[in-house]
């Protein structure tokens, strides 16, 4: 796997063996940094199911000032720093190990507030994703709990033919794209 652009275009980073990470592929990784395009200069990133911590490295490539990744296996997490260092990035990268899912409430001490989240969460852990449940109400937490800046961009990374509610208390989804069998939904703070 490889940087797809930015000033580390090309770089290869480490995958852990064995391990069951679905990194971003390539073409998802253009396609959102295409989206994101300038905005993402000097941004503050937060990187949640981080896996390998392709998205964020990516966002760090791209001129982000830092990036937290959380990710709850430690081996695959020390691949985070690894590759950061590697990268030379690893002074913009602080790298959290714990199950989001169950302790959304650590991300109000981990540096926030962020301007982009990305959530990638393993495609088996959502069955469908509404804002009381799972990676959907992880999602609310973002906008409730202080975690975003205002004017925040939230990306769930999800298969395209499971469920999304519509309505959402706190968010407004400003953007949806599909590639293939993955879906990019994005999200914005739903205003008072």
């Amino acid at each position: 796997m490889r940087i797809s652009g930015g000033t580390h275009r090309g770089r290869v980073l480490k995958v852990p063996p064995g391990r069951d990470v679905r990194p971003a592929s390539d073409m998802i990784r253009q396609a959102l940094f295409n989206i994101l395009g300038e905005r993402i200069q000097g941004a503050s990133v937060l990187d949640l199911f981080a896996g390998t911590g392709s998205l964020g490295l990516e966002a760090l490539s791209r001129g982000a000032s830092r990036v937290v990744f959380v990710e709850r296996d430690r081996e695959v997490a020390n691949y985070i720093r690894d590759n950061s260092s590697e990268i030379g990035m690893a002074d913009h990268v602080r790298v959290l190990s714990f199950d989001i899912l169950t302790a959304t409430s650590r991300l109000r001490s981990a540096g926030g507030p962020f301007d982009f989240v990305f959530v990638a969460p393993p495609y088996p852990m959502m069955l469908a994703v509404t804002p009381t449940f799972g990676v959907g109400a992880l999602v609310e937490s973002l906008f409730t709990d202080a975690i975003v800046a205002p004017g925040a961009v939230v990306m769930l990374q999800h298969d395209r033919q499971m469920p999304l509610a519509d309505e959402w208390p706190h968010a407004l989804i400003t953007d949806q794209r599909t590639y293939g069998k993955t879906m990019l939904t994005f999200f914005a703070p739903k205003e008072p």
